[in-house]
């Protein structure tokens, strides 16, 4: 012991720590929007960027060195990059989440950003950390074929390293290109046009690239003292890291303490849940379910990993009549949804509000004062499903 406690004391004593800790505190506006990996976000920059109309003042400069690199490989025989500084690009668009005419708004298949002028129309698929889905690659080219038979075509597929589209026939057709190619034109945006662009472009530009260096590309200056702090404290961090708390599980005490104070009894929970009954629920509840350390056959639940908070009612796998009497009992009730499930039956399930519990900036006393503005809508939840089920407990069969 003493040996690890030297080693963490010349850990914390290590300039180079507090060198990356205040550059990992600078202010980044994509930082606080929670950007990093977030597909949808980088898309919808990346279209500000790409369409001369908007408000960044770069007109079309960083579009036509967008359309140069992806004409620049003789792929296409309408166009080459040479005639890109003289095309007329007034009439572009640039639009995000674009479905074909006719297409229902609920359906998935959206291209990510098209590009459209009189002459082309250019389709762009943005993955960074999802995979490409079954056919999806192909589906687009038939839509794009469909919707503008008459316009010169173009299609690109934008990933992290510039990976190829999985199938050959996509490969072929599809331009690749990479967030370094990205970064790499936005650099020389701004070596070269600093002077002539506005201080809030320049800034939303040099955080972008921020981002793109150290959480896309992980070439930043600061993922290279962390690989040196690593090399040099390795022992010591790996020590940490085996005895870092785990805010889950913070969290879920915070949770326990509410359900507690509400006179109610905790039962079976998990990481990223907490599960309970009523006083009067609880001794009426048969302990029929299965895969529950409590066999409880119902349950009450409450759900904060993710991005929001939600209330369940959860029937667990069991004995078959006692869920037949319990899912009829909730869907006599007003609100309830169609079951989901096949062996965990779930009736409600309700947001209670968007809010990520266990993100670390979130404090104790931010959870709880959270928790306070949606309690009443779980008790009200509770009281209502706790009288249906009080009224039909006669006929539960009990565990053997």
């Amino acid at each position: 012991m003493d040996e690890i406690k030297e080693k963490l004391s010349e850990l914390v004593r290590d300039p180079t720590l507090e060198k990356l800790e205040l550059q990992l505190k600078e202010p980044n506006i994509f930082y606080i929007l929670k950007f990093e990996d977030a597909e949808i976000r980088h898309s919808n920059f990346l279209a500000w960027l790409l369409d001369p109309k908007q408000s960044h003042g770069l007109a079309d400069l960083f579009l036509k060195r967008f359309l140069k690199d992806i004409f620049s490989l003789k792929r296409y025989d309408w166009i080459d990059e040479f005639e890109i500084d003289s095309l007329n690009l007034e009439d572009v668009e640039v639009i995000r989440e674009w479905q074909a005419p006719g297409q229902k708004r609920r359906e998935k298949r959206r291209i990510d950003i098209l590009i459209g002028t009189a002459r082309f129309v250019m389709c762009i698929e943005n993955k960074i950390t999802a995979s490409e889905s079954p056919n999806q690659l192909r589906e687009y080219r038939n839509i794009i074929q469909e919707v503008f038979p008459d316009h010169n075509k173009a299609f690109v597929y934008l990933t992290l390293d510039g990976d190829k589209p999985l199938k050959e026939d996509d490969a072929l057709i599809y331009q690749v290109y990479s967030y370094s190619d990205i970064s790499r034109n936005l650099t020389e945006i701004l070596d070269l046009y600093s002077q002539a662009l506005a201080d809030k472009t320049k800034d939303y530009i040099n955080d972008y690239l921020l981002i793109l260096k150290r959480e896309i590309m992980k070439e930043d200056k600061a993922n290279e003292l962390a690989k040196k702090i690593y090399q040099t404290h390795k022992d010591a961090i790996d020590f940490v890291i085996d005895n870092k708390p785990d805010r889950s599980l913070e969290v879920s005490e915070l949770f326990k303490n509410k359900i507690e104070e509400s006179g109610w009894i905790m039962g079976s929970s998990n990481k990223g849940f907490v599960r309970f009954l009523t006083k009067e629920l609880h001794d009426q509840i048969p302990r029929t379910g299965t895969y529950l350390t409590g066999r409880e056959a119902f349950l009450f639940q409450v759900a904060y990993e993710g991005k929001s908070v939600r209330i369940q009612t959860v029937i667990a796998p069991g004995n078959e009549n006692n869920r037949q009497i319990l899912s009829q009992a909730l869907q006599e009730l007003e609100g309830v949804g169609r079951p989901r499930g096949k062996e965990w039956l779930t009736h409600f399930n309700k947001t209670l509000c968007r809010f990520e519990a266990t993100d670390p900036k979130h404090t104790d006393d931010d959870i709880k004062q959270k928790l306070d503005e949606i309690w009443p809508e779980i008790e009200k939840l509770v009281s209502k499903v706790e009288s249906k089920l009080l009224e039909v407990s006669e006929n539960f069969d009990q565990a053997i």
